[in-house]
């Protein structure tokens, strides 16, 4: 599978807009302590969104369940440094396929992908 197919599928789904105006920042709990220390980024509004389009997807794709999970992930890290920055809404449409595909292919590195893996076709080769 390619990763062009794959994101030109999920990448619709987000829409134009992503709203995290409700975020918050918190520490975590000591028992719960991240290694990095970084503090938590939560928007309720954010996760709706993104757990409508986990449940608009389904499992039956893996390329396309881990590609949902994928974009969260890298959005979320740009939502948090701009909520930082007083900006509360992202287009999704404007964050680098490279990087999305960057962190979809670590993602693919974990134990129980090892199929989806070996017939994953790279942006970038």
């Amino acid at each position: 599978m390619k990763f062009v197919e794959i994101y030109n599928r999920i990448i619709p789904h987000w829409g134009n807009k992503i709203d995290f105006s409700d975020g918050v920042i918190s520490q975590p709990e000591q028992k719960m302590l991240e290694t990095s220390g970084e503090e938590y980024f939560y928007s309720n509004t954010f996760s709706i969104q993104w757990n409508t389009i986990d449940d608009i997807i389904g499992e039956n794709n893996t390329y396309e369940d881990l590609m949902v999970w994928t974009m969260y992930q890298v959005f979320h890290r740009h939502a948090k440094q701009l909520f930082y920055e007083n900006i509360f809404t992202l287009n999704p449409k404007e964050i680098s396929e490279t990087e999305i595909e960057e962190q979809y292919y670590n993602n693919l590195q974990a134990e129980g992908w090892e199929v989806e893996l070996d017939t994953y076709e790279r942006l970038h080769n």
